[in-house]
């Protein structure tokens, strides 16, 4: 079973201060429980070929950068959790005006087993939409001085 799931937020900043937030460095500002191991860089510096993990247990996914265009304020994963899935994760960010930025972010899920074939049922493209829908309100909280990350 293989799904595509698509939704655009807003984010109320530059899309020079926005899209790096949706690097695995910067979403440990905002993403609760966002905590990835990095292996290569160690530093956790996003570029093509980067490799980290992020979760446990069933949920211990494995990720690439398969492709880093900061200057296009475009990334694209590949994230593997092992005898479940495998996405193609991309995030692209365009300037709406000088201060607001639209991002949209496309996850291409592909089961990888009957657990992933359950993940699959399960995230509707309504579930999907509200999981990346709050990412506006988490990026609202820290700019509004909030850590969501830590609270």
């Amino acid at each position: 079973m293989r799904k595509r799931y698509r939704k655009d937020i807003v984010v109320d900043r530059p899309v020079e201060e926005a899209f790096p937030l949706f690097t695995p460095k910067g979403e440990e500002d905002w993403v609760p429980g966002w905590k990835p191991d990095y292996f290569a860089p160690e530093s956790g510096e996003t570029r093509k070929d980067m490799l980290f993990a992020t979760g446990a247990g069933a949920e211990r996914t494995w990720w690439t950068c398969l492709d880093w265009e900061p200057e296009a304020h475009r990334v694209r994963y590949l994230r593997l959790t092992p005898d479940s899935r495998a996405a193609f994760v991309e995030v692209t960010c365009r300037a709406r005006d000088a201060r607001t930025t639209e991002v949209t972010v496309s996850y291409d899920v592909q089961a990888l087993g009957e657990a992933g074939e359950r993940y699959i049922a399960g995230m509707t493209d309504e579930a999907f939409a509200g999981m990346i829908g709050a990412w506006s309100a988490l990026i609202g909280e820290m700019d509004r001085g909030r850590n969501p990350a830590k609270d």
